[in-house]
C-alpha cells in the first residue's frame, strides 16, 4: 500500500508575480534616442545595456530600448565604453 498523501498547505505557497514592462504600464509606442532620462536607467556603468532579466522590460521595448541606445551612441551623445 502507498503511503496518503498530505494535503497541500496553501497558505505557504510563494507566489510570484510577474514583471510587468514600465514602458507597457505607460502606453509607450516609441523609444526617442534623444531621450537620455528614459535611457539612462537601463544602461550600466560601462556603457552596457542592462539584460531584460535585470531591466524587466518586454522583448519588443527591449530592441526598442537597443535601437535608441546604438542611435544615440552613433551621434555621439553616449559613449560607447567607459
Amino acid at each position: 500500500m502507498s503511503k496518503p498523501m498530505k494535503p497541500f498547505n496553501q497558505s505557504k505557497a510563494k507566489r510570484v508575480e510577474k514583471k510587468v514592462c514600465p514602458f507597457d504600464r505607460a502606453g509607450v509606442h516609441y523609444m526617442d534616442y534623444k531621450d537620455y532620462p528614459t535611457l539612462k536607467p537601463y544602461i550600466d556603468y560601462f556603457g552596457n545595456i542592462r539584460k531584460r532579466y535585470y531591466s524587466g522590460l518586454c522583448l519588443k521595448h527591449q530592441k526598442m530600448l537597443k535601437n535608441a541606445v546604438e542611435r544615440a551612441r552613433f551621434l555621439g551623445m553616449l559613449a560607447y565604453r567607459k
